[in-house]
């Protein structure tokens, strides 16, 4: 597929755009498959390949995601997985969870809000996914949202409370999520294991 037609940005966006870009669904489906492109308020924006410590990050998010998945019989998934919010916008977040009462937005796509995002940031997307991310995740009704930062290894847990997000803070350095009861883990032990898992000794 030639995508020479297409204009894409880099994640230089401060603050949520005031105006719509041009492009729609319809545009997004001539990419080919697989594409590391979103459609963000009829942008699209193009993401480069992850890092190392980046990935690691999501290999042990996906163990924690998959004790759910077996514990309560919920869907994740892992980036590139389109969520359709809306004609000029469809996200493809890091990771994602569904729980099994809401299973039914899962079809060949996620047609609609997760009950839980997940974005891992990085040098390129830290203040779109605390911005522009942020702003749509509100505005869709995504329960939970986390930001992850492995530079700095720390959490944000967000969690959406009358139309906006109010911050979780973990006790005593665990994290049980108020809303999912099958997602919970020790955030001392998480890091300790991206640590060794990225040790060259």
């Amino acid at each position: 597929m030639d995508t020479s037609t297409f204009q894409f940005e880099q994640f230089q966006s401060f603050s949520p755009y005031a105006e719509i870009g041009p492009y729609r669904a319809k545009d997004y489906w001539k990419l080919p498959e697989g594409e590391p492109v979103e459609l963000l308020r009829g942008r699209l924006i193009m993401s480069p390949s992850p890092s190392s410590l980046h990935q690691t990050v999501i290999a042990r998010l996906i163990c924690i995601l998959q004790r759910a998945e077996d514990t309560a019989d919920g869907l994740m998934f892992v980036s590139p997985m389109d969520v359709i919010l809306s004609d000029d916008t469809i996200l493809q977040p890091d990771l994602l969870y569904i729980v099994k009462e809401r299973r039914g937005i899962v079809g060949e796509r996620v047609m609609g809000a997760p009950d839980l995002v997940i974005e891992i940031l990085s040098p390129g997307s830290n203040r779109r996914d605390r911005t522009e991310k942020l702003d749509l995740y509100t505005k869709y009704g995504v329960a939970e949202y986390w930001i992850v930062d492995p530079e700095t290894q720390l959490f944000e847990f967000l969690l959406l409370e009358q139309g906006r997000y109010t911050i979780v803070q973990p006790a005593d350095n665990a994290y049980q999520s108020p809303r999912l009861p099958e997602i919970e883990f020790n955030l001392a032990t998480f890091w300790q294991e991206v640590q060794r898992r990225l040790s060259h000794s």
